[in-house]
C-alpha cells in the first residue's frame, strides 16, 4: 500500500514531492453542500517552498489536509513522492504520515508535561525509530531553543512553541 503509481496519470516530473489531480472535497448533506476544493491540480518540486494565502473560508486549510493525508479528498488523487494517497487504508495511510510526512500546525500540539527534548523526540519513539539525542539537540539549537531543551510549552513563547 501506498508503493509508487500502479496506474498512468500524468507523469511525475523529477524531484516532484507533491502532486493533485483533480481534487475535490465536498462537506455538508445533499441541499446544503459546500465545496470547498473544486478540481484542483497542482505540481510542487521537491526542495521548492510554497505559500498557500487566500481569503477565510477559500479551502486553505482543507487543500493542506487532503495534500498531507489527514483528510480525504471526495473526488481526485493526491501524490506525495510518488506514493498516492487516496488509494489505502486509514491504517496504512496513518503509517505513512508517520513516516514520511512532518507537519507544523496552527495549534502547537505539544504534549504540555513534556519538554522540548521530549516532544521533539516523541513522533520517533513513536514510529520505532532510533534517537539521537545529539542530532536532536544540534536542530533544536539551530532553531534557537538549545538552551530551552528541558523547559515545558508553557515556559516558552508562542514562536518558541512552534519551533
Amino acid at each position: 500500500m501506498f508503493g509508487r503509481e500502479r496506474t498512468a496519470p500524468a507523469a511525475q516530473a523529477p524531484g516532484e514531492a507533491l502532486r493533485l489531480e483533480g481534487v475535490r472535497k465536498v462537506y455538508g448533506a445533499e441541499g446544503n453542500r459546500v465545496a470547498a476544493l473544486d478540481g484542483v491540480s497542482l505540481s510542487l518540486p521537491a526542495g521548492s517552498f510554497t505559500a498557500v494565502m487566500g481569503p477565510s473560508g477559500s479551502g486553505k486549510s482543507t487543500l493542506l489536509q487532503c495534500a498531507a493525508g489527514l483528510d480525504r479528498p471526495t473526488g481526485g488523487r493526491v501524490f506525495v513522492d510518488g506514493a498516492e494517497l487516496t488509494d489505502g487504508g486509514e491504517a496504512a495511510l496513518t503509517r505513512f504520515r508517520r513516516q514520511r510526512i512532518g507537519f507544523i500546525f496552527q495549534q502547537f500540539n505539544l504534549l504540555p508535561t513534556l519538554d522540548v527534548m521530549q516532544n521533539t523526540v516523541l513522533p520517533l519513539k513513536l514510529a520505532g525509530r532510533k534517537v539521537d539525542k545529539a542530532r536532536a539537540r544540534a536542530v533544536l539549537e539551530r532553531v534557537g531553543l538549545g538552551d530551552r531543551l528541558d523547559h515545558l510549552p508553557a515556559e516558552l513563547s508562542g514562536g518558541q512553541r512552534n519551533r
